[in-house]
């Protein structure tokens, strides 16, 4: 919980904020529900505070400030409010007002700097005890929302569900309609779960009670329920006649819905793109996707989707491109104090960092063309099959940007801080000091490293059709190479055993390169998930059909039986917070492959777990 809260966005109270979310997730932009986050922090202002005529100057003026692009002069009135709650001891208000200036970064595309405010908020609300972290998981699981991420999005409302205390209506109700609106188009039967427990809480409240009807129609849409849409529809009509002083939010969408079921396509299509800009985007491509498979057309329901796909994977380049320019900047103030030798060192990191983000994009881009590639010329001849597999493709990328960005951002984060405080001379470091920081730079740098060298391997073996075999390798010679360079990792922690029950000299043919790198990945892979006990190398002949066998046997957590089939997959890993991109077991399995050979799991062994990798001897 500790690990993951590190990155979250800075925690809000008052749950008529939470309206702006629920409002947010069925109709409008991204723009709308941040800056619904300060409006409704006005809107429950301490009565003293509201008594207070300079403060309420300056309140009204920091509203406008953070509807401009003056990013300077909101930050300077941001200094002022915060001054001004701490001087009245008005905590939450505090923090409320360092979660805006988090979503002002974040509304402006700066979402590496409203990451790192979020883990300084964090880390200083955790030294105060306060602990209501349901809304920093509210706020964050809205921001990937926003970006199109399905996945993220989903975690961090479930993960706020798990913390909100039962007695917060509010805030019950802001999750569970945020849940029933991201769940709508892809899964109507859990999103309908979800909104009818909002409706339960939202009876007595017009304005939630809306958004509530609002919602059950959507889902009644992307569920073919038309029986129950047009109930709904009905009751909707009737409640905004019986509160006319609500707003016409949800009756567009209501045509839109009540025009598709009625068979006329073209105006329901015609009143999205007239309005286009009233709804999220994401939305948008999900209510076309749906409307032209109820007309048959598959092939636009394709087309749209790649559409969809396409606008996804701008966000997730403008954020990427958005942070490289971030750590660049901070990068370049560090560099700017440090001394001659300190400089160099820098530009050095800088040279490798911007060296890894393109390597890495560049075998991202290059593997995930491959797949749809291939994935295109087998399954050309069903439309339908084609827009599960564009689908399939969207996943794996996003999972892949994922992983290669949390995996990035550890290290890269302590580099970049060590660098600041090496090149601040405020800051007196003795020898050793400032060698242990050199030391840790460097450790992760090389940390950095080996993850692109992992990925250039992982591309490298992609493009093999196989491996000469033209080595003779003593068996012996072998496992002790490889054996060696593991205990010197393990520096002692593990019981590190080499069995090896062929003769001494016994010899065999093959690639040494490639079988080193299965047997060492192997290894590594074993003593990352083993805390105590043993990790066990063993090689034996299997007869009659002369195969050669190596075994790596460890004491460690082992793989749940339900991963078995997955467990060789790129990426997959079964701890998604554990360190590495999970490519050690695919990569070992693609090069047994090229070696003739074949890696599995042995099904029997407990506890812990035993890889059984098989050559033939030629």
């Amino acid at each position: 919980m500790r690990k993951s809260k590190r990155n979250l966005l800075e925690q809000i109270n008052g749950w008529m904020i939470n309206f702006s979310f629920i409002i947010y997730h069925f109709s409008f932009r991204p723009q709308a529900v941040l800056l619904s986050f300060l409006i409704f922090h006005f809107s429950f202002s301490p009565v003293r505070a509201q008594q207070d005529t300079a403060f309420q100057q300056l309140y009204q003026r920091y509203f406008q400030l953070y509807g401009e692009s003056d990013a300077e002069k909101f930050y300077e009135a941001s200094e002022q409010m915060k001054a001004y709650y701490l001087e009245k001891g008005n905590i939450d208000s505090y923090y409320k007002i360092r979660l805006n200036e988090v979503l002002y970064d974040a509304e402006n595309g700066q979402t590496y700097s409203a990451i790192k405010k979020s883990n300084n908020i964090l880390d200083e609300m955790e030294e105060k005890q306060e602990k209501q972290y349901h809304i920093v998981y509210t706020a964050l699981g809205t921001i990937y929302e926003s970006r199109g991420n399905y996945r993220m999005a989903n975690h961090y409302y479930e993960e706020a569900m798990k913390d909100v205390a039962p007695a917060d209506t509010g805030s019950m109700m802001s999750i569970y309609s945020r849940l029933a609106s991201l769940q709508m188009a892809r899964e109507p039967a859990s999103a309908q779960q979800w909104n009818e427990k909002f409706g339960q809480l939202c009876q007595h409240f017009p304005d939630y009670y809306k958004v509530y009807l609002t919602l059950k129609g959507g889902i009644c849409f992307f569920n073919d329920d038309r029986q129950t849409f047009d109930k709904t529809h009905e009751e909707f009509q009737q409640y905004v006649k019986e509160h006319p002083e609500l707003d016409d939010y949800g009756v567009l969408s209501m045509q839109i819905i009540r025009a598709a079921f009625d068979g006329q396509y073209d105006k329901a299509l015609n009143l999205i793109d007239t309005h286009e800009s009233d709804f999220d985007n994401i939305k948008n491509f999900d209510f076309r996707i749906k409307i032209y498979n109820m007309m048959g057309r598959s092939d636009l329901a394709v087309s749209e989707a790649n559409k969809r796909r396409d606008y996804r994977d701008s966000l997730n380049s403008d954020m990427i491109y958005n942070n490289i320019n971030e750590v660049n900047a901070e990068l370049g103030v560090a560099k700017i104090n440090q001394q001659a030798a300190e400089e160099r060192e820098m530009w050095l990191i800088i040279v490798i960092v911007l060296l890894v983000i393109v390597i890495a994009v560049g075998v991202a881009w290059a593997i995930w063309y491959r797949r749809i590639n291939q994935r295109l010329q087998k399954q050309n001849h069903a439309l339908e099959i084609a827009l599960d597999r564009a689908e399939e493709s969207d996943r794996m990328k996003t999972s892949f940007i994922e992983h290669v960005s949390h995996e990035i951002r550890t290290p890269l984060n302590v580099i970049t801080g060590f660098a600041q405080i090496i090149s601040n001379p405020e800051y007196e470091l003795g020898t050793d000091e400032r060698n242990n920081m050199l030391r840790d730079i460097g450790k992760n740098t090389n940390d950095i490293t080996t993850i692109v060298n992992e990925l250039l391997e992982v591309a490298q073996d992609e493009s093999r059709n196989q491996y000469e075999k033209t080595d003779t390798i003593n068996c012996q010679e072998l496992m002790q190479r490889v054996m060696a360079e593991a205990q010197m990792a393990n520096n002692g922690r593990l019981d590190m055993r080499l069995k090896n029950q062929l003769a001494a000299d016994f010899t065999f043919t093959g690639n040494r390169q490639a079988t080193e790198k299965v047997l060492r990945a192997l290894l590594n892979n074993a003593m990352k998930f083993t805390q105590q006990g043993f990790v066990e190398l063993s090689a034996s002949l299997r007869e009659p059909d002369r195969q050669l066998v190596f075994a790596v046997t460890d004491s460690g957590i082992g793989i749940p039986q339900e991963h078995y089939e997955h467990a060789f997959q790129r990426f997959f890993k079964v701890d998604s917070f554990k360190q590495g991109l999970g490519l050690g077991l695919t990569m070992s399995k693609k090069i047994t492959e090229l070696l003739g050979g074949s890696i599995n799991i042995d099904k029997d062994y407990h506890p812990g777990c035993r890889m059984i990798v098989t050559l033939p001897l030629e």
